[in-house]
């Protein structure tokens, strides 16, 4: 079973040392560097307190901040409305939303590594014109998830069916932007 983010320890989500280990400013960049990137419609899954889905409410119309934890959504929602963000829904569930638009973006920050079957979320998200993640590098740290539980861009690759157009190296993440093949 993968080890999933303890609602109690929320406030690391937000910290200054989180901000130093994993810079939302550089995840935002390396998205709207993304050629071709419509910036309607933005999935943040594992979204947690909304350390990415509030930047991508400043980029995009519309953005769906997705969380399996009840307790977390709550701390989001209440983020959204002190910080005044209107434009951001919430969906709390296990499994990938059913929704019958076009998704322009779909993020995985920090979550597949959680994730029972990741492949299954993956699969959702070629409906996605452009698919990011964001993953703890497969190297030992003194922080983070177990070594085990994290996922390479190698394994990524091997487990969905995304093409891989391009990749950013963090000092203790990778970013990795894929695109569904077409017809």
């Amino acid at each position: 079973m993968p080890h999933v983010f303890d609602p109690k320890k929320a406030h690391i989500l937000e910290s200054d040392w989180r901000k130093k280990v994993f810079p939302p400013d550089e995840v935002i960049r390396f998205i709207e560097n993304l050629k071709g990137l419509k910036k309607n419609v933005a999935f943040d899954i594992g979204a947690g307190t909304g350390y990415l889905t509030i930047p991508l409410a400043k980029i995009f119309k519309k953005v769906y901040a997705v969380e399996i934890s009840f307790e977390m959504a709550e701390m989001l929602k209440k983020r959204l409305a002190d910080e005044k963000v209107l434009n951001a829904g919430i969906i709390v569930s296990g499994k990938p939303p059913e929704v019958e638009f076009d998704i322009n973006l779909v993020l995985f920050s920090n979550v597949l590594h959680e994730m029972k079957n990741p492949a299954e979320y993956l699969a959702w998200s070629r409906r996605a014109d452009f698919v990011v993640v964001a993953e703890w590098k497969k190297e030992e740290m003194q922080f983070g998830p177990p070594l085990e539980e994290r996922i390479s861009i190698k394994e990524l690759e091997e487990m969905c069916d995304l093409r891989l157009i391009k990749v950013k190296d963090l000092p203790y993440h990778y970013l990795a932007a894929l695109k569904p093949e077409k017809g």
